[in-house]
């Protein structure tokens, strides 16, 4: 039986909605106010964390000692209600799946929580998987997998991983999870071979990947 696991921004709803600016917009002032740079050294040095360790709160965490409860909460003060469009067709149809699939993200469980609001998900209707829940070691890390496997009690070659973010699907491939990349709409890049799928619409994309075993 198929596990699905679901990244959640620009996963369940579309990079155009620009949630992903106003997080980065958010990020980069925090990190030029920890570190007093110029916003655009530290939106430079922000990226440098994000590839290298997988997210701006590890390297921030490694380089800077943050507090990363006050971290993750001024950097997702972002107005999802205005950016987020519900998505009724995707609730109805993840409703029967809904014991087998989670939200597997980098972001923490609050601001998921709000993101699956708004799309029109009841409150607890699909387990969160979050960045305190695998230690603040996020994605691309083994860990993090690993430890959302268990949480799941999925083993990987029954799961799906559907994500935004290349990097996060090599590992996911790696350990023998299927892989579906859901590339933005307006957005053509090189789809390297650990990409099992790829799909512009999350709607499509369950539709199908529902069927495949």
């Amino acid at each position: 039986m198929q596990t699905f696991f679901f990244d959640l921004d620009n996963t369940l709803y579309p990079h155009s909605a620009g949630v992903t600016e106003a997080l980065e917009e958010k990020m980069n002032a925090y990190v030029a106010q920890i570190t007093q740079l110029s916003i655009p050294a530290a939106t430079t040095l922000r990226q440098g964390y994000f590839q290298q360790y997988g997210t701006t709160l590890r390297g921030l965490q490694i380089h800077h000692n943050v507090d990363s409860e006050l971290y993750l909460a001024a950097v997702h003060d972002i107005p999802i209600e205005e950016l987020v469009i519900p998505n009724g067709t995707l609730c109805t149809l993840l409703h029967s799946w809904l014991g087998q699939s989670a939200v597997f993200t980098n972001s923490p469980r609050e601001h998921a929580v709000r993101v699956l609001s708004r799309l029109g998900f009841a409150e607890h209707a699909l387990r969160i998987i979050d960045i305190r829940a695998v230690d603040f070691i996020p994605k691309p890390h083994l860990q993090a997998y690993q430890r959302a496997l268990d949480t799941m009690n999925a083993t990987a070659k029954n799961a799906v991983l559907f994500e935004d973010t290349l990097v996060n699907l090599k590992t996911a491939k790696e350990i023998g999870m299927r892989t579906v990349y859901m590339q933005a709409a307006d957005k053509q890049v090189h789809v390297p071979n650990y990409v099992d799928a790829v799909y512009n619409d999350i709607v499509s994309a369950i539709q199908v990947e529902s069927k495949e075993k």
